[in-house]
């Protein structure tokens, strides 16, 4: 097991190409003595010297003086070859390190390019295809070394509308699309030209790239259906407010003047007491609650008409301050009650001031009638935030709640979840609260429970 690698070490030793110091001393000498053999055999056939046999033994100083030249040439020779052995060395070691490295850096950039998902080909100013990467044949096809225009499109010729043409006049980069049959299927492709350029400037290489954008263009083409929709949709939005402002418009003119006039009939009605009976009496009073509550219902819709009209102005809007404002203005007008409030120092909110008094008015309006049948009223203003980040605002009371299987109703026109005997309303209030945080592009909803109180919160994003 041991011999091979002593005789792989002297042939190492002996091998010229090593450039060892002993190779080189032992190839020095044989070429000396080889040298003074052949000068001591020339010399005595030539020349009549000494017998072969004493010239090594006995030299002359001629002889002597040629071995030393041709010694001294010998070493230079040996160790110029030695020198230049290891320069080529050294050279091939760098070679080799700079194909190592050139062959990584390929890898790495063809890994690159496989990573970019995009079908890639590269081209020379012949148009002859050098490189694909698989996305690239996958998509169309392995065609290197045969002419693009041969290969993809079936031409003798050049495309009149190639890009890669265009870009290797110019220099710049040239894109467009095909929505051709090219791939057994009609998918539109958006083709990118560009150009690799050399030292000199001079273009080289052409680079191509080849993009299936079909899932985009189709995606654009359902972006423009449903914007035509949403235009559409826009216009009857439209259509339908004018409507809403002329119906609010005969509301406000038409309906008022007979139920003005039948209110004040009512009104004169009760005037004639001694002649009507107690069923005459009650039905006026029933005609006096209605137009009443007709009347209140009629300013109730021309709010919520109001609330789509109106422009929303936005501004720095103080909650707290409002509310505050709101439950003295309803203690004011029933000083019998004792309601609690409980409501930070400020909470701020940029909004429009009008839209949000009329929705804070309707909320605290509510709170107020609900928690009349309670001991001890409270009413509580807050916000906090999201996790999602939203600022949520939200009023919240003790009353007499809702049942909370129900509150996807609180905010639709005209739906009760109490009797109108035990708490009177038009029942339009949240339906207007719902619109104006709507046109703020916020959201609103409401929580509770029968007889523990109920909570409603909103965002705005306006």
């Amino acid at each position: 097991m041991e011999i091979a690698p002593r005789f792989s070490s002297w042939g190492r030793l002996f091998d010229p190409r090593s450039g060892s110091f002993a190779c080189l001393a032992l190839v020095g000498a044989a070429l000396s003595l080889l040298f003074w053999f052949f000068d001591a055999l020339i010399g005595q056939i030539f020349f009549g010297e000494r017998s072969f046999h004493l010239f090594p033994v006995e030299p002359t100083p001629h002889g002597i003086a040629d071995f030393s030249l041709v010694l001294f040439l010998i070493c230079c020779l040996l160790f110029y070859s030695r020198r230049a052995h290891r320069v080529q060395a050294a050279r091939e070691s760098a070679l080799q390190d700079a194909l190592q490295k050139a062959e990584g850096e390929r890898a790495r950039l063809e890994g690159i390019i496989e990573a970019m998902g995009d079908a890639i080909s590269i081209q020379d100013p012949h148009m002859t295809v050098l490189y694909q990467n698989r996305a690239h044949q996958e998509l169309m096809g392995s065609h290197v070394g045969r002419r693009c225009y041969e290969a993809y499109r079936q031409k003798s010729d050049v495309c009149s509308e190639c890009h890669l043409v265009e870009a290797f006049n110019d220099g710049k980069v040239h894109r467009g699309e095909l929505n051709l049959p090219l791939t057994r299927d009609n998918r539109c492709l958006e083709i990118i030209g560009s150009v690799l350029k050399g030292p000199e400037g001079d273009p080289v290489a052409g680079i191509q790239v080849v993009r299936d954008v079909t899932d985009r263009r189709l995606a654009e083409q359902e972006a423009v259906a449903l914007n035509a929709v949403l235009t559409w949709q826009a216009l009857e939005l439209n259509q339908a407010n004018r409507e809403l402002e002329a119906f609010c418009q005969a509301i406000s003119h038409d309906l008022r003047a007979p139920l003005t006039r039948i209110y004040s009939s009512a009104q004169e009605l009760q005037g004639y007491g001694k002649v009507l009976d107690d069923d005459g009496k009650f039905f006026v009073s029933l005609v006096n609650e209605g137009c009443i509550q007709m009347e209140a219902l009629l300013d109730a819709l021309m709010v919520l008409c109001r609330v789509t009209e109106v422009e929303i102005v936005s501004a720095p809007v103080d909650l707290s301050a409002m509310v505050n404002e709101l439950v003295a203005q309803l203690h004011q007008a029933d000083p019998g009650r004792k309601v609690q409030l409980i409501a930070p120092p400020q909470v701020m909110v940029q909004g429009d001031p009008h839209l949000l008094l009329i929705a804070l008015e309707n909320l605290v309006a509510n709170a107020y009638k609900y928690t009349s049948g309670v001991a001890e009223s409270v009413i509580e203003l807050g916000s906090f935030s999201s996790e999602e980040g939203e600022r949520v605002v939200f009023v919240k009371d003790n009353g007499a709640g809702f049942d909370g299987a129900r509150r996807d109703e609180l905010f639709h026109p005209f739906r009760r979840l109490h009797s109108a005997r035990q708490f009177p309303g038009t029942g339009l209030g949240l339906a207007t609260v719902r619109r104006i945080i709507r046109r703020h592009n916020g959201r609103v909803w409401g929580e509770g429970e029968p007889g523990c109180g109920a909570t409603f919160y909103f965002t705005l994003n306006g």
